[in-house]
């Protein structure tokens, strides 16, 4: 298709654009160094023919694939031919240069560079305008919507929820223009990936002020309990009454199988009975390191029935960190998680024997 009268016409188009990019009209040179303007299709305006006898005629609408400095890369719409035509062989100026007077003085100032800066304009999802293959049998579809991560130059990182995938798209291939352009002229237009970040940022903070608040109202341990104690001899559910929350907690550790639990346990059992009607201010909580039935076996056979916390819910921030491998284990603490005593096995008698001196200590602060 090149020629010597093909060749003077590119000059001469070249010097148009010169002279129209001085009064402020789309240029071809700007439109080739400027993606975000190219349109996805344009008409063929003159008859091409190819080696092997393809041919394009006037009228044919082909997809946009690049703006270079002296042509346009282009590619059929059935996708099986890709071909170069000079600038004046098709519509793609007047297409870009009609959309570019739409726009106004912000928005024809906006490229994708600029967008990549400004993140204030990054829009919270965006929509693919060009479908893709992620993997053999992954599509990617055209109105597919994704969560924006991040803007890079040339790319925007995302994640589908559909697909459960984050991959990078290309700018053209999503709608990000389309957006920035609405957001950059309205300060009100939304939502964008700032605001719907601080607005989460904000929704974080004020959980963990609710959770602090409440922390401090009710006690470290009384909210690590919550959703987690089950009656000892029915397994059913037993949340602690809101209205009477205990002072101390009196953690037993025990198994059914064990010998020195099996001789601590009659004793610590006779002792709440005896002291819990005298003082509502502990509850004891019992740590079983075995399975549900066994446990209910236990209570019953003993005749407790504490509320207990299972072995896969020992793991509690306050509770943990005291929590010794041998049993019986006796651990007392006061609502915050302060340790007051810790027995095991032997040492588990001289723990409730400072439990007992503890509630036996005149009322006030302790």
């Amino acid at each position: 298709m090149k020629s010597t009268l093909t060749l003077l016409v590119v000059a001469v188009v070249l010097l148009a654009a010169r002279d129209a990019s001085a009064a402020g009209e789309l240029t071809w040179p700007e439109l080739a160094r400027r993606p975000e303007l190219w349109p996805a299709q344009v008409t063929v305006k003159v008859a091409m023919k190819f080696q092997g006898g393809a041919t394009v005629q006037p009228g044919q609408k082909a997809n946009v694939v690049e703006v270079k400095a002296s042509e346009i890369d282009l590619v059929t719409m059935d996708g099986k031919m890709n071909f170069a035509a000079d600038p004046d062989e098709t519509d793609v100026l007047d297409l870009a240069a009609t959309a570019y007077s739409k726009l106004t003085p912000k928005q024809q100032t906006l490229t994708y560079t600029t967008i990549v800066q400004q993140k204030e304009l990054w829009p919270y999802r965006v929509t693919i305008t060009r479908g893709f293959s992620l993997a053999p049998g992954i599509e990617v579809r055209v109105g597919d919507q994704v969560l924006v991560k991040d803007v890079q130059p040339g790319k925007v990182d995302v994640v589908s929820e559909k697909l459960n995938a984050r991959f990078a798209v290309a700018m053209p291939a999503t709608d990000l223009m389309t957006q920035a352009r609405r957001f950059v002229d309205d300060p009100q237009a939304g939502p964008r990936l700032l605001a719907v970040q601080r607005q989460a940022e904000e929704r974080i903070a004020a959980e963990q002020k609710a959770k602090a608040d409440e922390i401090k109202a009710k006690g470290r341990v009384v909210v690590e309990l919550e959703g987690k104690l089950i009656n000892s001899q029915t397994g059913q559910p037993e949340p602690l009454d809101p209205k009477s929350l205990p002072q101390y907690f009196v953690f037993l550790r025990g198994q059914s199988s064990c010998p020195i639990t099996r001789r601590f346990a009659p004793t610590f059992v006779k002792y709440c009975a005896e002291m819990k009607p005298k003082h509502p201010e502990f509850e004891v909580i019992y740590l079983t390191v075995e399975d549900v039935p066994e446990m209910e076996k236990f209570a019953k056979e003993l005749g407790f029935s504490w509320r207990t916390v299972t072995y896969e819910n020992t793991t509690m921030p306050s509770v943990n960190p005291s929590i010794d491998g041998r049993l019986p284990q006796l651990i007392v603490m006061d609502r915050n998680g302060r340790v007051l005593a810790n027995g095991i096995q032997a040492t588990a008698t001289t723990a409730l024997q400072q439990l007992d001196a503890l509630l036996k200590l005149p009322a006030g602060p302790r």
